[in-house]
């Protein structure tokens, strides 16, 4: 079972996309910050990365910056109201807008953690 860290600062979000990808099969981590997405990389592995970029103590940009030199290969999904924040994707970094539908996020994580094998 592929395991999908989801990191939003608004419990809502993290509810429904843990929903939805826990009903497709992934097992599913949460963090409402990027800090406390960091300390989770400590305890375990993730095949893959959601993520918002406007959050506090450590936004979505910043934690990428720190998660890419330890895990290059991790496909991240970056699911914001503010896509445009985001400035160059890179190989394995996903921009998705929010709203999004539970199909189009569990489709995109699938794609990515399919084209990481």
């Amino acid at each position: 079972m592929k395991h999908i860290l989801v990191v939003d600062d608004e419990e809502a979000i993290i509810y429904i996309f843990r929903r939805y990808l826990e009903a497709a099969g992934y097992r599913v981590s949460t963090a409402q910050d990027g800090l406390e997405a960091l300390a989770l990389f400590d305890q375990q592995s993730f095949d893959a990365m959601v993520t918002d970029v406007r959050m506090p103590r450590m936004n979505g940009s910043e934690l990428i910056g720190r998660v890419r030199p330890l895990y290059p290969e991790l496909p991240i999904a970056v699911v914001s109201a503010y896509p445009m924040e985001i400035q160059e994707p890179g190989r394995g970094l996903r921009v998705l807008s929010k709203p999004i539908e539970g199909a189009t996020l569990v489709a995109a994580v699938a794609d990515m953690v399919a084209a990481a094998r």
